[in-house]
């Protein structure tokens, strides 16, 4: 659980100095543009009372009247805030853009999203953290939602089956068990602007929350990881713990596109509703396993041993996804082809078929 909250801590700080900066950008454009006219104005001015200090010592000396002296000071302070105006409309395009974009920003902000917050950051997943589009230049142009780059948490429910792919027959050893995933993805088009096919890429957190059927515990001997019957009194629960890093790959495919037309190019919408077939394969690396037991010992007090599964379990998981997905809805099956349990495991149902959904996602 700590580890749940530390990872998830880490996105969310992520992505908080991600959205501050790309405000700090936008102010620190506006005090570039405001300093460099208050330099021109500054250095003008200095030119301009340069002049009229040697205007003054001039009518001082008698070399000029004081009327003469009036006329050149207004003379050289029109020409002064003619050279300044200039410098001003050269600097009116930097000013133009940045204004404008601040402009299109604003306009297009509550439409975006109000209406395709949530596919465009979540792709998929029931709840969405980011609460904001990123400020694009362009929030009109359908480019900017054609690639996504996140962290996305889900949840599945695992059947433990033997060579079938389904089975959930009473009887079997383990019972349906939890499983989570946390993954930080990215997902671009693949092909020209118009493609309706999309590629996932990622690396992933997994823990699985093994469970034996009929109050039955995990053991283990030299030679072999097992269930047996707990001998004692007051038995609680009794469960193996195991976590994995796991990099997916995926192909997406949008079977009804929707496109949209901006400056001559034609691209596919992707913040439209649009349904979206998923087909990939994963492969991760055991990073921890642990057998526990909990149960209340003679004198009522609970007790709670963990152990490591030094046999039974494979280091390495490889299997193959399926997801259907539909505007912040996407189901996916997970099928283990090599299982979590080896050879050494005394369990007749070893092969995990996950059925689950994409809970929230955290965009950057």
């Amino acid at each position: 659980m700590k580890q749940k909250i530390l990872l998830t801590g880490v996105f969310i700080f992520l992505f908080s100095i991600a959205y501050s900066q790309s405000r700090a950008t936008l102010r620190k454009q506006m005090e570039t543009y405001t300093n460099k006219i208050d330099s021109v104005v500054v250095e003008e001015r200095n030119k301009m009372n340069a002049e009229f200090d040697l205007l003054e010592k001039k009518m001082k000396a008698g070399e000029i009247s004081e009327k003469e002296m009036n006329e050149q000071k207004n003379i050289a302070a029109i020409r002064y805030e003619a050279i300044i105006n200039d410098e001003i409309d050269r600097q009116k395009d930097e000013y133009e853009e940045i204004t404008g974009k601040t402009v299109r920003r604003a306009l297009f902000k509550s439409n975006i999203t109000k209406n395709n917050n949530l596919f465009r950051t979540a792709r998929g997943a029931l709840l969405d953290l980011t609460f904001e589009q990123p400020e694009f230049d362009e929030p009109e142009d359908p480019k900017n939602y054609l690639e996504s780059f996140g962290y996305v948490a889900g949840i599945s429910l695992t059947n433990f089956t033997d060579n079938k792919f389904f089975n959930f027959s009473k009887g079997n050893e383990l019972k349906n068990s939890m499983s989570a995933n946390f993954t930080l993805r990215y997902e671009n088009q693949l092909g020209k602007t118009t493609s309706p096919v999309f590629y996932r890429v990622g690396l992933g957190w997994r823990l699985e929350t093994i469970i034996p059927s009929n109050d039955r515990i995990f053991a283990q001997d030299d030679k072999n990881l097992y269930l047996t019957d707990f001998t004692g009194n007051n038995f609680k629960s009794a469960w193996l713990r195991t976590d994995y890093i796991y990099v997916p790959v995926e192909a997406i495919f949008v079977l009804n596109p929707k496109y949209k037309e901006y400056k001559g190019v034609h691209y596919i919408d992707n913040t439209k509703k649009q349904l979206r077939i998923g087909l990939g394969l994963y492969g991760g690396t055991k990073i921890n396993d642990k057998i526990h037991l909990q149960y209340k010992n003679d004198f009522g007090n609970r007790v709670h041993n963990t152990e490591t599964a030094s046999k039974g379990l494979n280091p390495f998981i490889f299997g193959g996804k399926i997801s259907i997905e539909y505007f912040g809805f996407n189901i996916f099956v997970m099928k283990d082809l090599t299982p979590i349990f080896n050879n050494d495991a005394l369990i007749h149902n070893k092969r995990g078929v996950q059925i689950g959904i994409d809970l929230w996602a955290l965009t950057f």
